[in-house]
C-alpha cells in the first residue's frame, strides 16, 4: 500500500466532490442524456459521428484503444461516474473494478451494471483512487476519463496507478490540462471560476502531468492533443447556459435547486469562454509500466 493517506489531508475536499456529483447528477440526466448513455465525459466527434449519444460511445472506444484493451484484461476504472466505461470495458471482455468517491454513484453503477447484465464482470465500490484497497500489480490497465483533474497533486495519482499496474500495463487519462497562467490573471481568474463549479482545484498543464508520469516511473508515454474532436461537446454545453441559467436561478429561488446546481449550469459558460481564449486543452495519455 502506498503509505500517502488521502483521507488525512482536507485540502481533497472529497465532500465538495462528492456534492457536486450527487446534487448535479440530476443535470446530467437533463443536458447529458446520463441515464441512456450512462457516460458523463465528453464526445469524441468524428466526421461519421452522427449524434451526441454516438460521440460519447466513441469517447470510450477511443480511450480503449489508447490503452490496447483486450478481452480478458483487469481493469481499474478511476473515478467510474455511474458506471458507463466500466459497463464497456466489461462488453469488451474485461473484468472491471470501478471506484468512486459517491455512495450513492456506487449504488447507480451496481444497478447499471446488473440491469445491463455485466453485473458478474463489474464491481463498484467507494474508493478514493489516490490510495486504493488493491494490492500492487493487480489491473493490465488504469483507466481514467475526467477523473484525475480532482486530484490536488497529479503526482499522488500516476503513483498510486503504477503501484496497481501490472509489469507491462498501461495507464490510460483522458482529461482537460490547462495553459500556463499567471497567478491573479483575468485568465486564472477564469479557470478558477469554472474549476470552483466544478469542485477541482485546479487542472494540470501538459508539462506538469509529463512530469508526473516521469517521476513515477512510467515509460511510453504517448499523447494525443484531441480538442478538436471534443469541440462540439464544448459548444452543446455553452448553448446549455442560456435556458439553463434563467431555469436554475428560479428553480434556486423557490427552493427546488441550489447552490452547487446553480454554480455546475455557470460552469457550462466558462468552460467554453476558457476555450476561446485557448487557456486549456483535451488529452488521451497512456503510458506503460515496464
Amino acid at each position: 500500500m502506498t503509505t500517502f493517506d488521502c483521507m488525512s489531508a482536507p485540502e481533497l475536499n472529497e465532500s465538495e466532490i462528492i456534492d457536486y456529483y450527487d446534487h448535479c447528477q440530476v443535470d446530467y440526466a437533463l443536458v447529458w442524456q446520463l441515464d441512456e448513455v450512462l457516460c458523463m465525459h465528453y464526445g469524441y466527434w468524428d466526421d461519421d459521428i452522427p449524434h451526441h449519444r454516438a460521440a460519447l460511445q466513441n469517447m470510450n472506444q477511443q480511450v480503449a484503444k489508447a490503452a490496447g484493451i483486450k478481452p480478458g484484461m483487469r481493469v481499474l476504472d478511476a473515478g467510474c461516474g455511474v458506471g458507463g466505461p466500466s459497463i464497456f470495458l466489461a462488453s469488451q471482455g474485461c473484468t472491471v473494478e470501478g471506484i468512486t468517491l459517491s455512495e450513492k454513484q456506487v449504488a447507480t453503477c451496481t444497478a447499471n451494471a446488473k440491469r445491463l447484465g455485466v453485473d458478474k464482470q463489474v464491481h463498484f465500490s467507494r474508493q478514493n483512487y489516490l490510495d486504493t484497497s488493491f494490492p500492487d500489480a493487480s489491473f493490465d490497465v488504469v483507466w481514467a476519463i475526467e477523473s484525475v483533474c480532482y486530484a490536488w497533486d497529479k503526482a499522488d495519482f500516476t503513483r498510486e496507478a503504477f503501484r496497481v499496474l501490472k509489469p507491462g500495463g498501461r495507464l490510460v487519462v483522458a482529461d482537460f490540462f490547462s495553459a500556463p497562467v499567471t497567478t491573479g490573471s483575468d485568465e486564472d481568474i477564469l479557470m478558477k471560476k469554472w474549476t470552483d463549479a466544478w469542485a477541482i482545484k485546479s487542472y494540470a498543464t501538459v508539462d506538469e502531468f509529463i512530469q508526473a508520469l516521469s517521476v513515477a516511473g512510467f515509460q511510453d508515454l504517448r499523447d494525443r492533443n484531441i480538442t478538436q474532436k471534443v469541440t462540439p461537446s464544448i459548444r452543446r454545453l455553452y448553448m446549455s447556459f442560456f435556458p439553463g441559467i434563467v431555469t436554475t436561478k428560479v428553480a434556486e429561488w423557490i427552493g427546488v435547486r441550489n447552490h452547487i446546481q446553480t454554480k455546475n449550469t455557470w460552469s457550462t459558460y466558462y468552460q467554453y469562454q476558457a476555450f476561446k481564449k485557448h487557456l486549456w486543452e483535451y488529452h488521451i495519455f497512456s503510458a506503460q509500466k515496464e
